[in-house]
């Protein structure tokens, strides 16, 4: 019986071992049919041009996509709908306009076409004068009583003195032979025919309070004037000579000397730290293919550089046009 028993155990054995090496392969085939088939929809996906995958930043996505590209490129007026014409530059004067140029190096006279306002006859109530001669530009005069206006509405008093507008070669003359004492004081006065006043733009000022004293324009008088400091860019003043910018302006410093030079570039000077100068250099790298757009409080506006045989001027929009002085012509226009 015994030996009957150990054979019936052996085959049993063996026919148990086989089922399973049965069962191995088939699952080893099962898993390596599986494997193929994800490999090749991997593969396939990897390689269809139309997938696009998610960027790994805002960055990437700009630099990738060519349609943001081109949608940021975009400056052309003509595009956003300014329509520009041409306009032979011989029917403007390149020193007219409130962006003339006059320093040391650019010597200027004021065209018989520009109109000055005797600032004694046409006296405002909220400034007052040093002398009954004082004149200005109108363009000036207007900004300066707008701002005026402004300063003792928001005040009740505003306590600005126009003590030198307007002058002329000889009257310039007369100025630099009673205030050069010194060789240093040249730094702070110009030469006859290179003379900001000789725009009719610019004005120097002091502070006049009510009880008959009065400051220069220092740095106590802007402590006093807070206002004044904050707001004269609006108005479209500048001050024409600051302290750092002396090696542009042929000026070391004049806290009292402002200059009229319109809107929106007394903003943009003012809130860029640069002078008129540098602004005037600056311009030259915008046409109006490519303006420079410039935002003051809620107006918009775009300006562009013209120095070639045309001025180009929009068809529909509100526009100024203003001379450099240096042969070239800056446009501006009110979005």
């Amino acid at each position: 019986m015994s030996k009957n028993f150990k054979p019936a155990y052996r085959k049993q054995k063996m026919v148990m071992s086989t089922s399973v090496k049965v069962i191995i392969i088939l699952l080893c085939v099962l898993v390596v049919t599986l494997l193929a088939f994800l490999i090749k929809i991997i593969l396939s996906k990897a390689l269809d041009p139309n997938i696009v995958y998610p960027p790994d930043s805002i960055a990437e996505t700009y630099a990738a996509d060519p349609r943001t590209e081109a949608t940021e490129a975009v400056t052309d007026p003509e595009e956003q709908g300014i329509k520009v014409r041409a306009i032979d530059k011989t029917k403007f004067d390149t020193k007219t306009g409130s962006l003339v140029l006059v320093n040391k190096d650019t010597a200027y006279t004021l065209p018989q076409s520009v109109s000055l306002v005797n600032l004694y006859d046409s006296l405002h109530d909220n400034f007052s004068l040093a002398s009954a001669s004082e004149e200005l530009a109108k363009d000036a005069y207007d900004a300066l009583c707008k701002m005026c206006s402004a300063y003792a509405e928001r005040t009740g008093y505003c306590p600005i003195m126009v003590t030198s507008g307007y002058r002329n070669e000889e009257q310039q003359q007369a100025f630099y032979d009673n205030y050069v004492v010194n060789p240093s004081d040249k730094e702070y006065v110009e030469l006859p025919g290179y003379s900001d006043h000789h725009t009719g733009l610019g004005f120097d000022m002091k502070l006049y309070e009510k009880d008959g004293s009065s400051y220069s324009y220092g740095r106590y008088a802007t402590e006093r004037a807070s206002w004044l400091v904050e707001n004269h860019k609006y108005y479209g003043f500048i001050m024409r000579y600051p302290a750092n910018k002396g090696s542009f302006t042929g000026i070391e410093g004049e806290s009292n000397h402002f200059r009229y030079v319109g809107v929106p570039h007394s903003v943009y000077i003012t809130e860029n730290n640069i002078c008129l100068e540098e602004y005037l250099t600056l311009i030259k790298n915008y046409t109006y293919s490519d303006p420079l757009y410039i935002t003051a409080e809620n107006d918009e506006y775009c300006v562009w550089y013209c120095g070639g045989n045309n001025v180009y001027v929009p068809k529909n929009e509100e526009y100024s046009v203003s001379g450099d002085n240096l042969g070239g012509f800056i446009v501006t226009v009110k979005l």
